[in-house]
């Protein structure tokens, strides 16, 4: 996984939902309505949710230029509430925005940190996990109001990656560029306000679980099926170690109905049934260096965060600002 101006970069493999079944992780879409003859048609209805102007101000998001790049916010994360949690990147902060887009607060974190992640538990409380050259990887853990409860430091580890389980579990594993091999896993305890030592490793990011009708099915990718997302292949088997169909792309969200979302390049979602059959396709409308900042609800509903076009139409350094697009699955 690389990170990209302190914020996880979406190409890499972390594609999947963040927290327990609340809003979550990763791409974007238009509708198209090629399906298979087996499944149902799967459309989307388009509403733009609010709009946040580039700016100084604590209402407002931060924006720069750096040699050719316009750097912007990439992403966001969401709670139970509806609260928006924008990593404002520029600003050094997350800030935390209502669902019709007011500003409510901001958390600060050092201009240096490398890394940046932000997690909103179920009691709405915020997880900040920062790695820093000055005071190493540490995390903060905030309620609402922005006081901080809880304070904790990796001693040995100045890094870490990310992983989501078929549980919805969120796994840290954090390791040390000093030694990348000793490595070590935890999770949010967010009763204690902890996170803590795991002793199981976690799985393949490659290999998912699915549940439909009281079945289980597993996906994996083929190998040898094409290294870009655009050509991979990603085989489903049952309990028995059966094919049972076959997709395209990388998984990136797996719905409670057993719906499989893959994405291919970077603004197609397409939507699979566990057979293999085709039941909608979504493309990304959006400015291609902010599209993968997306999150998925437990109803396959999409949260897209998107520059707004200048006065041209086009995506430009005189961009007004940033948008949040709801695709609701109808």
């Amino acid at each position: 996984m690389r990170m990209v101006n302190g914020d996880l970069d979406r190409a890499s493999s972390y594609t999947l939902a963040m927290t327990p079944r609340t809003p979550m992780m990763v791409l974007t879409i238009f509708f198209w309505s090629a399906v298979s003859a087996h499944a149902a048609a799967v459309e989307f209805t388009q509403k733009e949710l609010f709009r946040v102007p580039f700016g100084n101000e604590r209402n407002d998001l931060g924006a720069r230029i750096e040699g050719e790049n316009f750097l912007i916010p990439r992403d966001f994360t969401m709670d139970a509430s509806g609260h928006i949690y924008i990593y404002d990147s520029n600003h050094h902060r997350v800030a935390r925005f209502s669902s019709d887009g007011a500003y409510e607060m901001g958390i600060a974190y050092p201009e240096t940190a490398h890394q940046v992640f932000a997690h909103a538990d179920s009691h709405e409380n915020l997880w900040l996990l920062i790695s820093d050259p000055a005071r190493g990887l540490y995390y903060g853990v905030y309620d609402t109001r922005g006081r901080r409860l809880r304070e904790g430091i990796f001693a040995q580890f100045n890094t870490f990656r990310l992983h989501v389980d078929d549980n919805y579990t969120l796994h840290v594993i954090v390791s040390s560029d000093k030694n990348p091999k000793v490595v070590q896993t935890y999770y949010f305890d967010q009763e204690n306000l902890l996170m803590k030592k795991e002793t199981v490793a976690p799985p393949s990011e490659d290999h998912h679980q699915v549940r439909r009708t009281g079945r289980i099915y597993f996906t994996d990718p083929v190998p040898g099926a094409g290294k870009d997302n655009s050509h991979r292949v990603v085989q489903v088997t049952d309990t028995e170690h059966r094919s049972v169909g076959r997709l395209q792309g990388d998984v990136v969200y797996v719905t409670d109905a057993g719906e499989i979302y893959t994405r291919i390049g970077e603004r197609e979602i397409d939507i699979y049934s566990v057979d293999g059959s085709l039941k909608g396709k979504v493309i990304l409308e959006g400015l291609a260096a902010a599209c993968a900042a997306v999150r998925f609800d437990s109803a396959g509903n999409i949260y897209e965060l998107d520059g707004i076009p200048d006065k041209d139409h086009q995506y430009s350094a005189s961009m007004p600002g940033m948008r949040l697009i709801f695709w609701e699955r109808r």
